[in-house]
C-alpha cells in the first residue's frame, strides 16, 4: 500500500532510522523519489546533501 492510501494508513517510515515520522519533512532520495524523514533525523539528511522536496 504505497502512495495516497500509505500515508492514510500511517505506513510511511523515515527513510534513515526506518520509524514512524512523529513531524516528517520530505527529502528527494538519490532516485528522486520523496521520502519522509523524522525530525531527529532532518540533520543527519541534509549533511548527507538529500534535496528538501
Amino acid at each position: 500500500m504505497k502512495g495516497f492510501f500509505g500515508r492514510l494508513m500511517g505506513l510511511e517510515k523515515c527513510m534513515i532510522c526506518k520509524k514512524k515520522p512523529v513531524r516528517p519533512q520530505y527529502y528527494l532520495d538519490d532516485v528522486g523519489n520523496r521520502k519522509p524523514v523524522c525530525y531527529k533525523c532532518v540533520t543527519y539528511a541534509e549533511r548527507r546533501a538529500y534535496r528538501k522536496a
